[in-house]
């Protein structure tokens, strides 16, 4: 049995360079899909910031007396604004029921997509 000594059985440094590029694209690929991932995250957890934001201020605004008027408040990057009035109610035979106010709280923030802006409203009764 003759070995033939030109020929050997190890890795050449070409293919060890190929095997350290492949490697590396596909670190650089799992690294981008783990940012696009973590800025998912990030999106979502802020929006359900800004959603609970919003449900608390109704809350607050809609106990206790009401007061026409409108209130501001800036709170981790996200502006809220509040309006509050009356309004008209009118039934199917033009009777107007008075009071009627219409709550409205709106979100202003700015994220990776652009200037975002959320609103929730609802009419509410009191009999003053």
């Amino acid at each position: 049995m003759r070995f033939d000594r030109t020929t050997s059985g190890g890795f050449t440094l070409f293919e060890v360079l190929i095997a350290v590029g492949i490697f590396a694209f596909a670190a650089m690929g799992l690294m981008m899909a783990l940012d696009a991932s973590l800025d998912g995250a990030r999106s979502t957890q802020r929006e359900a910031d800004v959603r609970n934001g919003l449900e608390n201020r109704l809350s607050r605004y809609s106990s206790g007396p009401l007061r026409a008027g409108e209130d501001d408040e800036d709170e981790n990057g996200v502006h809220y604004h509040a309006e509050i009035g009356r309004e008209e109610v009118t039934k199917s035979d033009r009777t107007i029921l008075r009071g009627f106010w219409r709550i409205r709280v709106t979100a202003k923030w700015s994220d990776s997509r652009g200037p975002q802006e959320w609103s929730l409203s609802h009419l509410l009764y009191r009999n003053d």
